[in-house]
């Protein structure tokens, strides 16, 4: 996971900055309710930047799923953001596993979800002779 390094002019190396970490301390519902204090929020705490977020496709699922939660909990927001779900949930949709940064992060494909696709094991295959 990528670290948030504290540079002089308080770049966290990735194009966030590290005092959007201060915005989480003491965020109640209604600070993170706004999508564009959420992707801040969320830079800050990922390491990776507000474009980024949104190029995953899971930004508005996720301010959605951190919304429906009562408690604020940073590491809580990252594990969705790395994994695609909840600590202790499943994913929030079967494409938040896939588009998890934690795949960007290893640079690597999430098994099952390249070509031919996330759940292509459950059917047969439509080409060979079979047994």
């Amino acid at each position: 996971m990528p670290t948030i390094d504290d540079h002089e002019d308080g770049r966290d190396g990735r194009g966030g900055r590290s005092d959007d970490l201060d915005d989480f301390d003491g965020a109640d519902h209604d600070d993170l309710a706004d999508f564009d204090a959420f992707l801040r929020v969320s830079a800050g705490l990922t390491g990776f930047d507000e474009t980024e977020l949104r190029d995953t496709g899971m930004a508005h699922e996720h301010h959605r799923t951190l919304l429906a939660r009562r408690v604020r909990d940073e590491h809580a927001l990252i594990h969705l953001w790395y994994v695609g779900a909840w600590p202790g949930e499943p994913p929030s949709s079967p494409r938040a596993y896939d588009r998890g940064l934690m795949w960007r992060t290893f640079q690597a494909a999430p098994p099952g979800a390249a070509t031919p696709g996330h759940g292509s094991w459950a059917e047969a295959p439509q080409h060979g002779g079979g047994r």
